[in-house]
């Protein structure tokens, strides 16, 4: 007997458990596979996965599980928002994929998806059950003798979205940055492919999109589409507004009729024939029994080792319809599906043909970048002025009275003060989990604090930002999140802790005399705080049906790969739609920096300085614009001393003084985080390891 295959189930919710479980466990499907392994976000659906699949190794993170499971195939049964980075991380490892429909988020991704799978030689399934159910294959199986098909109705109605789990995030169907779009997407995607088997695909797509009963929905409650193929048409009806739950469809072709709806299909030739079928479309939405010869093809595709390019084709179309049809709605008009004459050449053309065609002469040398200058330019002058303000700053020091300082300083409103800091972390974190919320809403308080506490760890030692990345690394791993989600989730904690900073810039003035070299740190917070918004605004935009349309004037790869990394940004800024998460975020950070006007004020009375609110928030703010100017150090060491000596200078406070308190500040933040980072960086270490043996 062959050996079984090895494959792993990625999302253990309620379609990965109730619906692709069940077929897995069957007697022929369990001959010829086993499910080794089970990742999801939730502790309680791992537990319930474990029960259905004793021997599974458990993970939390489907990333995890692909870097440390040997397998043939997975089973991606996750949202659509994380389709993209997943099957991007099976394919490089040789892995075979079923995945859940609709393939992807939106085109970009599924092209991409589609150029992937092409490229590693992996089988790549979706999940189109319908074509099994016993309904279906009795319209199939009538199809013929009714002729070419001209005209076709097809409608689905249900009350509502269906709940999704409800150890994750019950409403992520009504999400548009986890679902991608409403019925449309969760209904129409069987619908598409279902009518593309018996007339072809559409040429042009009609549309009117709408939210007309559930307004608290982020998505679409109903959807009409026309599909006009070359001699046919067909009109589609989606709705999660009606008052009964039932599927219906007629199909009029040359010499008949086929009708159908929830118990029967019914053939209209020269006679009647009518195929009962007592379950019905709309008896159980998990409809688990349709998997069982899907998993049974997926099986022998990947023994033969025999991908399907239709397959692919066909998943693909059904985005492409989705896509078109929501661009359709909002432009108002009919839409071609069909590529432009100069788009029929393929997509991602062999780089072996691409050489032999192209001229052997030397490209022309690229012209400079004026964006680089600028920025080279701006760090020249950022850097002229550091160095500027550190000479004039040491030029007259006693050093041994800031040595005389240091050592005078009291130990225990150190000790405070740090331990007060950390505090400050717990509320930054706390910061950072409000937004993150609706994308993981099974990611903790302590998964974000051990993310930002190693960011700082390592930033410690990694100029320009560089911790932000560790941050956003261990905190994919811990949610399972895709890492460009991630990003945008700091993306937008950064805007949210500026725009409390700048507020606390603005009124300043009305409590202490602000010095005017502090004004450019402010212009530069500022500025960069206009353009992070900007960049908020412009990606949000790049996400509209619109938006999606022009993007698809360019096919490069480059502009899919692009297209698909700015998707996966743009879903890390779901929180921009959720107005309780931005208060909560905005809160948090309010909270944070009233603690840590507390640790400047600790600091300072550790050396000796009793300053009343209005100079303890100068320093405060000083020390802050000093670290937006465009030149990172490790640690931030140097800007972080600059800003606040030049502060204290100010207010009247000796040299010596204010670069003792300076260091003792910045050491009392910065040696308990890297000693509780590198902590938590060993532990994690030393996991990886023990999972790897």
């Amino acid at each position: 007997m062959a050996m079984k295959l090895r494959g792993a189930l990625l999302g253990a919710g309620n379609v990965g458990l109730r619906g692709h479980a069940p077929q897995w466990l069957t007697a022929e499907i369990a001959r010829q596979a086993e499910v080794v392994a089970v990742a999801d976000l939730s502790a309680a659906n791992r537990e319930a996965a474990q029960r259905l699949f004793p021997g599974a190794v458990l993970y939390a993170s489907a990333e995890e599980l692909l870097a440390s499971e040997r397998l043939d195939f997975c089973d991606v049964s996750t949202p659509p928002f994380t389709r993209l980075a997943l099957v991007e991380e099976a394919a490089r490892r040789g892995v075979h994929l079923l995945c859940e429909k609709p393939m992807a988020l939106g085109l970009a991704d599924a092209e991409r998806i589609a150029a992937l799978v092409r490229e590693a030689g992996v089988v790549f399934k979706p999940c189109h059950q319908y074509h099994h159910s016993p309904l279906w294959t009795a319209v199939r199986d009538l199809a013929p003798r009714i002729g070419r098909i001209r005209h076709a109705r097809y409608e689905v109605r249900r009350l509502a979205a269906n709940e999704g789990n409800a150890n994750w995030q019950p409403h992520w169907r009504t999400s548009p940055s986890l679902a991608g779009g409403g019925i449309l997407v969760d209904h129409g995607a069987h619908v598409f492919y279902q009518l593309r088997a018996l007339m072809g695909e559409a040429r042009r797509v009609q549309a009117t999109v709408r939210t007309l009963e559930h307004k608290g929905y982020g998505v679409e409650d109903t959807a009409c589409i026309l599909l006009e193929c070359d001699d046919a048409i067909a009109e589609v009806t989606l709705t999660w507004a009606a008052h009964r739950r039932e599927t219906s469809f007629r199909l009029i072709g040359e010499t008949g009729e086929i009708a159908g709806d929830e118990s029967e299909v019914r053939l209209f030739t020269d006679g009647a024939q009518t195929v009962v079928h007592p379950g019905g479309l709309s008896g159980d939405s998990s409809h688990s029994e349709w998997y069982g010869p899907l998993f049974a093809e997926f099986l022998r595709q990947v023994r033969d080792g025999a991908p399907s390019a239709e397959e692919v084709e066909e998943a693909v179309y059904v985005t492409r319809v989705i896509e078109c049809a929501y661009t359709a709605s909002q432009s108002e008009r009919a839409l071609s599906l069909v590529p432009a004459v100069g788009e029929l050449e393929p997509r991602w053309p062999d780089a072996a043909m691409t050489s032999a065609t192209e001229p052997e002469d030397q490209p022309p040398p690229a012209e400079p970048d004026p964006r680089r200058a600028r920025q080279a330019v701006g760090r020249g002058v950022a850097l002229v002025a550091l160095v500027g303000a550190v000479t004039w700053l040491l030029h007259d020091v006693a050093w041994g009275g800031v040595w005389k300082v240091v050592t005078a300083a009291q130990p225990g409103w150190i000790a405070v003060a740090a331990g007060v800091n950390l505090v400050v972390l717990v509320f930054q974190a706390a910061r950072w989990l409000a937004l993150v919320k609706p994308l993981a809403p099974g990611a903790t308080l302590g998964s974000a604090f051990r993310a930002m506490i190693t960011g700082f760890t390592v930033s410690a030692f990694v100029p320009a930002r560089g911790g932000e990345l560790a941050r956003v690394e261990m905190f994919g791993r811990e949610t399972g999140l895709p890492r460009m989600v991630v990003m945008g989730s700091v993306l937008l904690d950064t805007l949210v802790n500026a725009s409390v900073l700048l507020i606390g810039a603005a009124v300043l003035p009305f409590f202490v005399k602000v010095p005017l070299w502090m004004r450019p740190g402010g212009w530069a917070a500022l500025c960069l705080f206009g353009l992070g918004v900007a960049a908020v605004f412009a990606l949000r935009a790049g996400g509209s049906p619109a938006a999606a349309a022009s993007a698809e004037a360019s096919r490069l790869p480059l502009r899919s790969g692009l297209a698909a990394l700015a998707t996966q940004v743009r879903q890390g800024l779901g929180a921009t739609a959720d107005a309780r998460a931005l208060a909560l975020s905005f809160s948090a950070s309010l909270g944070s920096w009233v603690l840590e006007t507390n640790v400047a004020a600790l600091a300072l009375r550790a050396v000796g300085l009793r300053l009343p609110l209005g100079s303890t928030l100068l320093v405060l703010l000083a020390v802050n614009f000093a670290l937006a100017l465009p030149v990172a150090t490790p640690a931030n060491v140097g800007t972080l001393e600059i800003g606040a000596t030049l502060a204290l200078v100010e207010l009247g406070v000796p040299k010596e003084t204010a670069i003792a308190f300076a260091v003792s500040y910045h050491l009392l933040q910065l040696l308990p985080i890297a000693s509780i980072g590198l902590v938590i960086a060993l532990r994690s270490w030393l996991r990886g390891r023990r999972l790897a043996h």
